[in-house]
């Protein structure tokens, strides 16, 4: 089934933004597609169980969506690097063969995953960072702290368990001789990490810091992303490494700046095309988008390198964020002056470098003997 919505006219300039958030409307949209020339936006629905009823609702929720993005402020994004030749970006659209996946890694991916890894790891400590491991869990603690669920509430995979009661337990085993034992679970405010940063500010919650602190650590993390959407870039669990800095203004700034200024340079090395801009973290709601998606943009607080693999797709595979006060406020870390120190992070899609590189060099080790930097990490 599918219907077609138009677009409003206060829209017409910010209709990536409106597109970005179309498709959490409702579970039945399967796809959609975008018409320049009418105007329109054309959901493709499942059919099973979409009464009439169903679709005035969506019709409804879509209006509203429009009228709360109508006042947003749209800031051209701007290009810091870049090794492309300009060219148009592709439309978005619905791609009826649904990618498959493997469900596993083999041994070049894992090696390869090892081997990128190692250089990211190199970057974080030539800047002075110490190593953590830590839980893929984020506490409900931790999250009233950061508030990533409020901003990002479509992101999140929230953790359930059986209760410690017989009665419960007992319920649950023969709830499962039916399949029916859904409602058993208990939830109890903890998710699944959807990236490694919360887990240093927590561990220095509270503390007064004499000079600035760098953190890097890696994880399995986890996004509750579109079943349609998800190819073998956009995955519900990827592995992120992170390197989180806390200290004065300028020497979070101007770290940040130059890690971005060395993985550039490994971007490079590595033989892929693409570019790093200004770019804001993907809010939901339009108050948040108006406020601090504006911010982002306003003061280069985020900047994003975006991959373009051979078929013209562009995909964030790293992040560059400065943060201010506003997490080091949160969770009370201070400096000797007793006032919030500032942060920063930057955060590597491994998953997706590790897609990028086979997208242009393939799955042959002997290929990648070209490239001499490509040599070191597959070693």
């Amino acid at each position: 089934m599918n219907v077609s919505f138009d677009i409003p006219v206060k829209l017409v300039d910010k209709v990536e933004i409106l597109l970005e958030r179309v498709p959490y409307l409702s579970e039945s949209i399967l796809g959609i597609t975008y018409c320049k020339d009418k105007q329109v936006v054309e959901l493709i629905l499942n059919e099973i169980g979409m009464n009439s009823g169903q679709l005035n609702e969506l019709r409804e929720s879509y209006q509203d969506l429009c009228s709360s993005l109508e006042n947003t402020r749209v800031i051209k994004e701007r290009v810091v690097k870049s090794n492309l030749i300009p060219v148009n970006r592709k439309q978005w659209e619905f791609n009826e063969n649904k990618y498959e996946y493997p469900c596993f890694m083999d041994e070049y991916d894992i090696t390869l995953m090892e081997g990128l890894d190692s250089e990211f790891t190199k970057i974080a400590i030539n800047h002075g960072a110490v190593k953590r491991e830590y839980p893929s869990v984020l506490s409900k603690h931790n999250m009233t702290r950061n508030q990533y669920h409020i901003h990002f509430p479509q992101n999140i995979f929230g953790v359930t368990s059986v209760p410690h009661e017989y009665e419960a337990i007992n319920n649950f085993r023969n709830k499962t001789q039916t399949e029916s034992y859904d409602e058993s679970f208990k939830y109890n405010g903890d998710i699944l990490q959807p990236c490694i940063c919360y887990h240093c500010y927590e561990e220095l919650q509270g503390m007064t810091l004499l000079e600035g602190k760098i953190l890097t650590g890696k994880g399995k993390c986890f996004r509750h992303e579109i079943e349609w959407r998800k190819d073998n870039f956009r995955r519900n669990e990827f592995s992120m490494r992170e390197i989180v800095i806390i200290g004065q203004e300028s020497m979070v700034v101007d770290m940040r700046n130059q890690i971005l200024e060395n993985v550039w340079g490994l971007f490079e090395s590595f033989g892929l095309k693409g570019r790093i801009s200004t770019a804001t973290d993907p809010f939901f709601f339009s108050q948040d988008l108006k406020t601090k998606g504006t911010y982002q943009m306003m003061s280069n607080a985020k900047y994003e390198l975006l991959v373009t693999t051979s078929n013209g797709k562009e995909v964030s595979i790293a992040s560059f964020n400065y943060c201010q006060d506003m997490l080091c406020s949160k969770y009370e870390i201070k400096g000797r002056d007793e006032v919030a120190l500032h942060s920063g992070c930057v955060a590597f899609g491994i998953d997706r470098w590790k897609e990028a590189l086979i997208d242009v060099h393939g799955r042959e080790f002997n290929k990648w003997n070209e490239i001499d930097i490509m040599r070191g990490i597959l070693l």
